[in-house]
């Protein structure tokens, strides 16, 4: 049971990520509900079909060594400054390249350690809504909104960001997007506007269908899917860490994340067991770990700071992890999150 002190505090986290990533979280209203901060998502009304499409078709990739010479890169110089981390993704075979979708356009942070927008500063979006492919380096998914305004829809590269084309869904935003490491063909999605409710794609974005998504009673900051098993998603909500074993039909809140919830949320499959990682918003601990689906946390990293936004573990080496905080500040640890150190 939480105090009073722990519940304000758990409060005050939820509100300076809400206030941090004013894009990431669209707010309508803050209210104080049952001792926590009830944070309400503000959506369109613009109504979609379930089968909506485009002919468009997402084709292989070129070859990375190929590619690679035709690629220009911008240095970033103070990134950090007056911006917003809206997404993190992991190079599927480098795990020293980590990008960034904030609300500057996409960042890559290099072997080097330098970092670097990819595109041109006319063509940087405003990127919500980020996966990158596991299986295909150059490929990446966003939503969100274009410098001319309006929503970027459902948007595809093949060639790390040279060039994005538009899948599907045109005047949806979505803010939260995730894909399933074990079938890249399934995305789940969050749309801010242009569009209400969960999303599910099994076509690699060209269709989607919305799930009854009973039981999942606020809007997710974060959708994040298991590694091995594409039908269950887990939603991180200011009320705490819901579930879905069933494509998004059907939810359950995870009991012990209602009065500490899950902010940074990070999956993955060690042995037989599926680990889950996260930041807790109620705890004192930088990372916090459990192996029995959420039961129990137990105590994990230290190193970090602040409000944890975003976790990824680099698909390459389980073992490198990356971290994004309400300030922007990037952390990686070496050793599966039990020690970490913050990035230039």
């Amino acid at each position: 049971m939480m105090s009073n002190s722990d519940k304000h505090d758990n409060s005050m986290k939820w509100m300076g990520i809400a206030m941090v990533a004013c894009c990431t979280l669209p707010i309508a209203a803050f209210l104080l509900l049952g001792g926590g901060l009830g944070v309400f998502f503000s959506r369109g009304t613009q109504s979609i079909s379930p089968t909506q499409s485009t002919n468009q078709t997402v084709n292989s990739a070129p070859n990375p060594t190929d590619l690679a010479a035709k690629v220009t890169m911008y240095p970033a110089v103070k990134w950090q400054t007056k911006n917003h981390t809206h997404g993190l993704s992991v190079n599927p075979t480098n795990p020293q390249m980590i990008y960034l979708a904030t609300h500057h356009g996409l960042l890559q942070r290099a072997e080097t350690g330098k970092w670097f927008w990819m595109e041109p500063k006319q063509k940087r979006a405003d990127y919500m809504g980020f996966t990158a492919d596991p299986t295909n380096p150059n490929r990446f998914y966003a939503s969100g909104h274009p410098q001319t305004g309006g929503n970027l829809g459902f948007q595809v590269t093949e060639d790390l960001a040279q060039n994005w084309r538009q899948i599907s869904l045109p005047g949806v935003d979505f803010h939260a997007l995730a894909i399933a490491p074990s079938n890249p063909k399934m995305f789940y999605g969050f749309p801010a506007s242009g569009a209400e409710g969960l999303h599910v794609s099994t076509d690699t974005g060209k269709t989607w269908t919305k799930p009854s998504a009973k039981g999942l009673k606020v809007a997710p900051f974060n959708l994040v899917v298991d590694p091995v098993n594409a039908d269950r998603v887990f939603a991180v909500t200011q009320s705490g860490l819901y579930e879905s074993i069933d494509r998004a039909n059907t939810w359950r809140v995870i009991p012990s994340t209602q009065t500490a919830p899950v902010i940074g949320l990070a999956v993955q499959q060690e042995g037989a067991q599926t680990v889950m990682y996260g930041f807790q918003a109620a705890s004192t601990a930088n990372l916090d770990r459990s192996v029995d689906g959420g039961k129990t946390w137990q105590q994990w990293g230290t190193g970090t700071k602040g409000v944890i936004l975003y976790l990824a573990i680099a698909p390459s080496n389980p073992k490198v992890f990356y971290a994004v905080n309400q300030k922007n500040a990037v952390f990686q640890s070496q050793d599966g999150g039990k020690t970490w150190k913050e990035l230039g």
